[in-house]
């Protein structure tokens, strides 16, 4: 976990590093537990473009109001990789929502995602923080 990280225009107060598996992309992340949904950054969303990966039937569509306006996307399942410093990555399929428009940072968001692992944060862990993480039970 990376405490107000800074990523091209924007100030993250909690960074998680996680990999786009299908693209082999790693972002720095904004975790985010107020946060509804998912959203992919715009680097996620061109290089899926770039590649020509299709992401698949969307889920549904959906409009996402933040401090940043309104943005209308399609939901779409992929697979992500969490970085651990200590310990094991954690891959989970999570739903994102996809937009065009999106210029803020990928953002790690509670349903489709933060629902689907265990999580803990420890604020002090060396005076820089440090996010646990594990797979759920199903």
């Amino acid at each position: 976990m990376y405490t107000l990280y800074e990523t091209g225009l924007y100030r993250l107060s909690m960074g998680v590093e996680c990999e786009f598996v299908a693209i082999a992309t790693e972002q720095m992340a904004l975790l985010d537990t107020g946060s509804e949904l998912s959203v992919a950054g715009s680097e996620v969303y061109q290089a899926f473009l770039s590649d020509h990966l299709s992401l698949g039937i969307p889920l549904g569509n959906r409009i996402l109001s933040t401090r940043l306006g309104r943005f209308e996307g399609s939901l779409h399942r992929v697979e992500i990789l969490l970085k651990a410093d200590w310990g094991e990555d954690l891959r989970i399929d999570g739903t994102f929502l996809f937009c065009e428009e999106w210029r803020g940072p990928t953002v790690l968001g509670f349903h489709g995602f933060l629902e689907r692992i265990r999580l803990a944060i420890e604020p002090d862990y060396e005076k820089i923080g440090c996010v646990y993480f594990a797979a759920t039970e199903l």
